[in-house]
């Protein structure tokens, strides 16, 4: 899947606008939605993307050890994918992730400033199509 399909776009703009503003549970909830008419080629990256976001969502909440198995979960679903998957800039995404993921099981912490600030964010690298 080079470019999101019609029906994935807009999912992937409004998830991205609720991940970028530090809200990944509102995130993961409006990617849920869209695998029900989504193509099966978009099937990997929604969901590596939607278990990333409930790391996250649970690192906020100081689970760490949900944190780990979900932001591990979505990093190897997205691994395969190239890095411009969707029109979303997985390389940059799927790296800081890693990092954050990294830190979690280095020292079993994350800190809160790591995590809000900045938070990580979902970018494009063009416009979904």
């Amino acid at each position: 899947m080079a470019v999101a399909s019609d029906p994935v776009r807009g999912v992937l703009l409004a998830a991205a606008r609720e991940f970028n503003s530090g809200r990944w549970f509102e995130a993961h909830e409006a990617l849920e939605e869209a695998l029900e008419y989504a193509p099966d080629d978009a099937w990997p990256l929604l969901l590596g993307l939607i278990q990333v976001s409930v790391g996250y969502h649970k690192a906020s909440q100081g689970l760490r050890s949900g944190a780990i198995r979900m932001l591990g979960l979505g990093l190897a679903k997205l691994a395969p994918l190239a890095a411009d998957a969707g029109g979303v800039d997985l390389a940059a995404f799927r790296a800081r992730a890693e990092d954050d993921l990294a830190s979690l099981g280095a020292d079993g912490s994350l800190a809160p400033s790591r995590v809000l600030d900045p938070p990580p964010r979902l970018r494009f690298v063009r416009a979904p199509a």
